[in-house]
């Protein structure tokens, strides 16, 4: 499927997060293309990511699962849940089977891997085009501390969506608010961020300073 989808996206933020890409691969042509506003939801299978250790195994479904939530949550993408997979990733570097993924209609197909030590963390992923049996883009690798796991999550997502509607990603986004708390009479309001989906809100005033809103 080839074209661009057209959406209005909200600009990310700079990230303190270390990108490596680790492998280069030829550009196939699945994209998602949008006519007169309708579209059907792409099918993708993320199995969870592959931990490189038993102290990583949670954190690797963690981030799984913001992929997941991240695509769908468009409305342009369609998880295959796991129970339906007849293939199953457990070495990030093997083979892939297409036919296992071919066989349950997945179009496209993300495979990673998530380590863990210590403070630190790293994210791995590759994605496929199942039906012409490629890679597409280059495999990326996000390494920082474990307080940004979600963000590492979040630009995994963004990578895919890229590369599957050739628009930028949004995920990786911050959002400011204003956050009013106490009696309707002596409303206190505090400018805020939190990411895209309203996660790790963070109070940028103390509730002192005048916000106008």
């Amino acid at each position: 499927m080839v074209n661009s989808l057209r959406r209005s996206l909200v600009v990310g933020l700079p990230a303190a997060i270390a990108l490596r890409p680790f492998a280069a691969a030829a550009q196939a042509p699945l994209r998602i293309e949008i006519t007169e506003g309708v579209i059907e939801p792409m099918p993708f299978a993320a199995p969870g990511f592959v931990p490189d250790s038993a102290e990583a195994a949670d954190l690797a479904a963690r981030i799984t699962q913001v992929v997941i939530d991240d695509l769908t949550g468009t409305g342009l993408f369609r998880e295959i849940p796991s129970n339906a997979h007849i293939g199953r990733i457990t070495n990030f570097d093997a083979p892939v089977q297409f036919a296992d993924w071919k066989a349950i209609n997945a179009q496209a197909l993300i495979t990673g891997a998530a380590g863990q030590r210590g403070d630190r963390v790293s994210v791995r992923f590759r994605l496929w085009d199942v039906f012409a049996q490629t890679q597409l883009g280059e495999g990326l690798q996000f390494e920082g501390t474990a307080q940004a796991w979600r963000r590492m999550g979040h630009k995994v997502a963004d990578a895919v969506y890229s590369r599957l509607t050739g628009e930028g990603g949004y995920f990786d986004s911050r959002v400011a608010y204003i956050a009013a708390s106490g009696p309707k009479s002596a409303r206190r309001k505090q400018i805020a961020v939190m990411d895209y989906d309203g996660a790790n809100p963070v109070m940028l005033t103390d509730g002192n300073a005048l916000v106008l809103t």
